[in-house]
């Protein structure tokens, strides 16, 4: 004998989850969004400002960091958080400036999914999850 058994709601931060989503869901999603921008964004600009102190004494001092080579002054840090942002790389030819616009603007224009990424991938500590994905 089939029973009629209806599936379990799945609950996750207080919030039903269901297909399609919800406006619950979307605006949680768009708080959480929010918060990875801002956090992932100012991890950006702490490795950016440390780099560029770090290599004052590398570059011609009427020379802007940002037109300094990507791939002689970017740091480790900044290395990781790019590849974690814009998932591929940058090598030769490019200038601190163009990869750093390329960085805050996909940070900026990054869709949930690619910001749950984000988060895993840089290993950020969050108080509240993406919901539904």
């Amino acid at each position: 004998m089939i029973r009629d058994m209806k599936k379990v709601a799945k609950i996750e931060y207080g919030i039903q989850i269901v297909k399609p989503w919800s406006k619950e869901m979307y605006d949680h999603n768009d708080e959480v969004a929010e918060v990875v921008k801002e956090k992932v964004l100012a991890m950006w600009n702490a490795a950016y400002e440390k780099a560029e102190k770090d290599a004052k004494a590398d570059f011609e001092e009427d020379q802007a960091f940002n037109n300094c080579d990507w791939d002689l002054f970017a740091s480790n840090k900044m290395l990781a958080i790019q590849k974690a942002v814009t998932i591929y790389g940058f090598g030769f030819g490019y200038a601190i400036g163009q990869v750093a616009e390329t960085v805050e603007n996909d940070i900026e224009d990054a869709p949930y999914y690619r910001l749950k990424e984000m988060v895993e991938e840089l290993g950020l500590e969050l108080e509240k999850g993406f919901v539904g994905l």
